[in-house]
């Protein structure tokens, strides 16, 4: 049974990161949710995001990560995320930050050689996404995927100083692929016929200017009935400072060290912390 990554990290607030806190000016009140988000996606705006994950194994054990992060868009997209990661896995996963291009990943934990502060992964298929659970939160055509399956429409609280409206529903692992191939991250395969009917339960809380301020998610694996071990996953993320002034910089060559340079330890890290 293949294992697949259910990316859903973010983290601490980064210093690389400048200028959150002034919101973009609206633009004429947005006609829904898809064009709200689309009027984001410009240069140089961003938003942030910190979100808690628990596993559950077997309905017993438990573990957490929590992640906080910055997104950068452009062109109709993100460009860049940086990020950081923590968790309560002793010794297994420690305090780890990425920043994340198209094709390039920096990453900075305790593993990294004297002298140097990054390493560089570097691979065509690494995308920066913002994501909660298998839902991508600033893909207007993954958004109107998922909000296509909404069964409860109704008033919620204030989150981000917005009173929101809570969208809730069922998406099925199939209709995500359908909506975006490859997510997340373009880490994972087409799904089998099997795992594509697996449900994803969602929630999405959107504030009175269409944005989403919190988003929900709940799914289990091994997705087969055939599966060894059982783990189930819940996500929870709140969205902050949508189209504040956003610069996510590149770190400095002479702090880097690429896998060609340097051989990572065995007791390291995985190049994504917060996977499943």
């Amino acid at each position: 049974m293949r294992r697949w990554i259910a990316a859903s990290a973010v983290m601490l607030v980064v210093p690389m990161v400048a200028g959150f806190g002034t919101t973009a000016d609206a633009q004429g009140a947005p006609a829904d949710p898809i064009d709200a988000l689309k009027r984001q996606l410009v240069e140089n705006r961003g938003v942030k995001m910190s979100m808690v994950r628990t596993a559950t194994e077997e309905k017993k054990e438990k573990d957490y990560v929590w992640t906080k992060a910055v997104a950068e868009f452009g062109k109709g997209k993100i460009v860049a995320v940086d990020m950081a990661h923590d968790s309560d896995r002793v010794k297994r996963i420690d305090p780890v930050r990425q920043i994340i291009f198209e094709g390039r990943q920096y990453i900075q934990n305790d593993y990294i050689p004297d002298g140097k502060s990054w390493l560089l992964n570097e691979n065509n298929e690494v995308r920066p996404e913002l994501d909660a659970g298998w839902i991508k939160l600033a893909d207007p055509v993954m958004l109107k995927a998922v909000l296509a399956t909404t069964k409860v429409k109704r008033p919620a609280g204030i989150y981000d100083g917005t009173r929101t409206t809570l969208y809730q529903g069922t998406i099925t692992l199939g209709q995500l692929y359908k909506a975006s191939p490859g997510f997340p991250f373009g880490l994972v395969v087409k799904p089998t016929e099997e795992e594509a009917k697996a449900k994803i339960s969602w929630r999405l809380w959107l504030g009175e200017d269409q944005l989403v301020r919190r988003a929900w998610g709940s799914w289990s694996e091994p997705f087969s009935k055939n599966g060894d071990v059982h783990v189930s996953y819940v996500v929870d993320a709140r969205l902050t400072g949508w189209g504040a002034e956003t610069d996510i910089a590149v770190p400095s060559a002479d702090d880097v060290v690429t896998p060609s340079d340097w051989s990572m330890p065995e007791t390291s890290v995985p190049l994504n912390p917060a996977a499943g």
